[in-house]
C-alpha cells in the first residue's frame, strides 16, 4: 500500500533543530515590540475609519496582529527569552474587539 508508507512518511518524527539553532532569533524581541506597536497603531486607525469596508478591514488587520503577537509569544517561551515588555496589546477599543 504506497499510501499508508507516504502517510507514515508524513506523519513520522520531525527531525529535533539544533539546539544553538533554536536559541539564535536576533530580531525576536523587535519584532515583538514592532508587533505590540502594530497592535496600537490599527486601534487608533479604528476608531477614526467611517467606511464600513475600511472598518471591517482594521477588524481583520487586528485578528492577524494577535495570531502573529501570541505566535511570536510562543517562540520566545521556546527560547527562553526572558525580557520585560512595557507594551501591552489592547484588549478593547470598540464592539467587536473582544
Amino acid at each position: 500500500m504506497p499510501g499508508t508508507a507516504r502517510l507514515q512518511n508524513l506523519l513520522s518524527k520531525r527531525v529535533p533543530k539544533d539546539a544553538e539553532h533554536a536559541r539564535y532569533c536576533p530580531n525576536l524581541e523587535e519584532d515583538i515590540k514592532e508587533c505590540l506597536w502594530c497592535l496600537r497603531r490599527n486601534a487608533m486607525m479604528f476608531d477614526l475609519e467611517v467606511d464600513p469596508d475600511l472598518i471591517e478591514q482594521r477588524i481583520y488587520e487586528r485578528q492577524a496582529l494577535l495570531c502573529r503577537y501570541r505566535y511570536l509569544l510562543q517562540k520566545a517561551r521556546e527560547v527562553g527569552l526572558h525580557t520585560i515588555l512595557t507594551g501591552q496589546p489592547t484588549t478593547g477599543g470598540g464592539p467587536g474587539w473582544d
